[in-house]
């Protein structure tokens, strides 16, 4: 499994492309465990009610135009659960030595 470099500071990435990756790659750069051995691996994100991403183009109109109904979709039913994160259990799959510590979401870091 690849170690994973995140998006931190200063850097923001736009909502779209963000929603983009998750449909995608069942993952983003965004969304990752940390762990106490200093490596960073990226969390499956499963977000099963998203429409497809081959019905939009690739240019930003097109991702702009899929985000707002990813949105609407997302919203449509607001007691519903759409998306689910899934950290990987044990240890480390970089070097199998490191404890997860951190689930990273954007800004918020939670303990785990």
């Amino acid at each position: 499994m690849q170690e994973l470099s995140l998006v931190e500071g200063n850097q923001r990435r736009d909502l779209a492309d963000v929603v983009w990756q998750i449909a995608e790659r069942r993952g983003c750069n965004e969304i990752a465990v940390r762990y106490d051995c200093g490596h960073t691996l990226r969390a499956e994100v499963s977000a099963p009610s998203l429409p497809k991403t081959q019905e939009y183009g690739g240019n930003d109109a097109e991702k702009d135009r899929y985000v707002r109904h990813c949105l609407h979709v997302l919203t449509r039913d607001p007691g519903a659960s759409h998306v689910q994160v899934t950290v990987p259990e044990g240890r480390c799959r970089h070097c199998q030595r490191g404890q997860r510590q951190t689930l990273v979401c954007g800004a918020i870091h939670a303990d785990l």
